[in-house]
């Protein structure tokens, strides 16, 4: 069982069988509209769904079962973990993609960073090309992601506001409350260290709260509390360089922290790649502080970042017994635990 957003209970199988189902449904509406006749259990469609690397076969089957639900027919579906679908990707993109880095030799090793939304994944493979692909080890955080950098945004507001009136715009204003949450995840996929962080926020709502729970329009409150750092003018909130950095600072360390120790365990050299993968390494800051971090070694960024476990996923499908052979099973006593 899990809550909706208004805490009422229902079974997480309905949920992701209907998440599955309309994306199934919006996939034959689009073939449909090109003049492709077919259904759900047409049997030249394959259908492909990632799961992540940390996941148990009970949760797989799970999985599938939801799949069965939503109209999936269990001899049309795949599973593939997500970091080897992003893996599958990264390994059939031409060299003018990633740079001049070469994508062979015996002992080449890749590590995939996938910077998710709640957690950050990491495989190492070895053998890179050559030979195909043996998982050496993976790792998942979940303080790492891009929602713990979201959190430090909540907090910021919580600061200005405090959390009774902030839960109180959630509650009663959501949609108000939903694009200010998204006007930041627009923002951060772009900012870098030199910027400041600009985005639109529902003014009049806050100054509604304000007004009515502070006896303060919302300017004054946000003169209080951050006077020299975040300004607004109708609409739109900017806060500077060092304050929207600062929001970031403790996920980055931590990152940077788990890629340093990586890189002792499995001895990775400058010639071994890094593919960052996933939502939240699009964002620039992180792009370049992992590079700055770490000059000497080969860090990719494949655009685009956010869809190259989609990409890994349609070749898998497409091909998935040449795919397999890419990706031979990990060696179990280099497993590293997860925490």
């Amino acid at each position: 069982m899990i809550e909706d957003i208004i805490g009422k209970p229902v079974l997480a199988i309905d949920v992701i069988a209907h998440l599955i189902r309309a994306l199934a449904d919006h996939a034959m509406t689009a073939m449909e509209a090109q003049g492709t006749r077919v259904n759900t259990n047409d049997k030249r469609i394959q259908w492909v769904l990632t799961v992540p690397a940390i996941w148990t076969d009970n949760s797989e089957n799970f999985m599938t079962d939801c799949a069965e639900k939503a109209g999936i027919q269990q001899d049309h579906l795949l599973l593939i973990k997500q970091q080897e679908a992003a893996l599958i990707y990264c390994h059939h993109l031409p060299l003018n993609k990633v740079g001049d880095a070469e994508l062979s030799g015996e002992e080449t090793k890749c590590m995939v960073v996938d910077l998710g939304g709640t957690t950050v994944d990491i495989s190492v493979f070895g053998k890179l090309v050559k030979g195909g692909e043996k998982e050496l080890g993976r790792i998942t955080r979940g303080d790492c992601g891009g929602t713990s950098v979201d959190n430090g945004f909540i907090q910021l507001f919580e600061n200005i506001l405090g959390k009774h009136l902030l839960n109180t715009m959630e509650r009663e204003h959501f949609k108000d409350y939903l694009d200010l949450l998204t006007g930041w995840e627009a923002s951060k996929r772009t900012f870098k260290a030199d910027d400041e962080i600009s985005i639109n926020v529902p003014n009049q709502t806050l100054d509604s709260l304000c007004k009515r729970h502070l006896q303060k329009d919302f300017s004054t409150v946000l003169e209080s509390t951050y006077a020299n750092s975040i300004s607004i003018k109708f609409n739109k909130m900017r806060i500077d360089r060092d304050l929207s950095k600062s929001i970031f600072d403790n996920t980055i360390k931590r990152i940077l922290k788990l890629l340093q120790e990586l890189f002792t365990v499995f001895d990775f050299q400058t010639e071994e790649l890094i593919f960052l993968v996933g939502g939240f390494s699009e964002c620039k800051l992180i792009q370049l502080t992992i590079k700055d971090a770490f000059p000497m070694k080969t860090i990719l960024v494949p655009e685009p970042t956010d869809l190259a476990t989609l990409k890994g996923a349609v070749l898998y499908g497409h091909n998935n017994e040449k795919c397999y052979d890419l990706l031979q099973p990990y060696e179990a006593s280099k497993l590293i635990s997860s925490s």
